[in-house]
């Protein structure tokens, strides 16, 4: 009852009507051409009858089997592309039915035209003869129908592999977010609670200072939260916000702290993963300066070819003067965000610095970033700005 069904619905409407046309291609015509031109031409007589026959005649006499073979593989042709397209893909033995019903319409061709020859049904030629001409002209057909139907299984194949292919980078893209969702997650309330820390030290102990790092902390946040959950941001809004964290940390360090951000021209709206500069600056300040009673922080950012590279440069302890010195959950997670961001092509390296200090560098590829965060309305200097 359901292939009824079936079938009664492939039968119905223009839909049908329009796969059929579209199953007529340009493919499908020309290999049809090509296998009626070869059977024609294995018709020609032997070169001994041109002894008796015209090359022109020999000519006209080929055309003519032409024009027959093209008449009944046109008809196998339209007979085949509407059973293709009706017959329901489900029912079982398909494309035996289909080659057996090739078979017995070029049974029927064959008894036709040799009635039209004949002039009637009376005069047919001997049985054995109709049928050898059936099988001549339906086992072509036959042939090509299987050629057709591996084809189409094959892209079949094909097409559930690339759909396979595009669940998975789907899938893999999914989980790739989940994890930077993650490491936001850590390295956000990481960097935060020290700065809410260093506001609690200077309350203790200088209020005044206290009381105007808290105007700054509120002027940070105003920045950062917007970013926060973001996955892209440009450089321009990477350093304007560590410019604000760098102002609470010069209210509790005042003149132990010196400060030099340079930005090459060009470069503010490059995309930067959000957050990884902010945390290369608190642990140049944690790790390198604070052991060492303050110093000088430089950010710089420039291009080398297709890559992006932005450092982070102190004067302080450098790398091996304190237990905690190049590791903890900031650097970790950074090397983590590169690799999901970019994979191999992005990095974070370390160097000492002489006669002391250190310096960390990101290098990522060189790409735009308006596309995805508007950039900051805050101007940034072309070179170099310090404070």
């Amino acid at each position: 009852m359901e292939g009824n069904i079936d079938l009664a619905r492939a039968w119905g409407g223009a839909s049908f009507l329009a796969r059929v046309k579209q199953a007529l291609a340009w493919q499908r015509l020309a290999a049809v051409a090509l296998v009626t031109l070869l059977l024609s031409l294995g018709a020609l007589p032997s070169p001994a009858l041109v002894d008796f026959f015209s090359p022109a005649e020999i000519a006209l006499a080929w055309l003519e089997y032409l024009a027959e073979l093209a008449v009944i593989a046109a008809g196998l042709l339209a007979a085949y592309t509407v059973l293709d397209e009706a017959l329901p893909r489900s029912i079982p033995l398909r494309l035996a039915v289909i080659s057996i019903l090739l078979l017995a319409l070029s049974a029927v061709l064959a008894v036709l035209l040799h009635a039209y020859y004949a002039g009637g049904f009376e005069h047919l030629p001997p049985l054995l003869r109709m049928l050898a001409d059936s099988l001549r002209w339906g086992l072509p057909a036959v042939f090509l129908a299987l050629i057709a139907d591996v084809h189409e299984r094959a892209l079949q194949t094909d097409s559930a592999a690339h759909a396979t292919e595009l669940a998975r980078a789907q899938l893999q893209q999914g989980e790739s977010e989940r994890q930077l969702a993650l490491l936001q997650a850590q390295i956000e309330p990481h960097f935060l609670f020290n700065i809410l820390g260093n506001v609690r030290r200077l309350y203790r102990t200088r209020p005044q200072a206290g009381a105007e790092a808290v105007g700054s902390l509120m002027r940070y946040l105003r920045m950062a939260l917007p970013q926060l959950r973001s996955r892209r941001a440009s450089l321009g809004e990477e350093v304007a916000l560590v410019r604000a964290y760098l102002d609470l940390f010069q209210l509790r360090m005042g003149a132990q702290l010196s400060v030099s951000i340079e930005v090459d021209a060009g470069l503010h709206e490059a995309e930067f993963p959000p957050m990884l500069l902010g945390t290369l600056v608190e642990n140049a300040i944690k790790h390198g300066l604070e052991p060492v009673g303050g110093g000088r922080i430089e950010v710089r950012a420039s291009r080398r070819r297709n890559l992006l590279e932005v450092s982070v440069l102190d004067d302080g302890a450098g790398f091996g003067a304190t237990a905690s010195s190049g590791t903890g959950v900031g650097l970790v997670n950074i090397r983590r965000q590169l690799a999901a961001h970019y994979q191999s092509q992005g990095r974070l390296t370390l160097e000492g610095r002489e006669p002391r200090g250190a310096r960390a560098t990101i290098a990522i590829p060189l790409r735009n970033a308006q596309a995805f965060d508007p950039v900051v309305s805050d101007a940034l200097p072309d070179r170099t700005a310090t404070c």
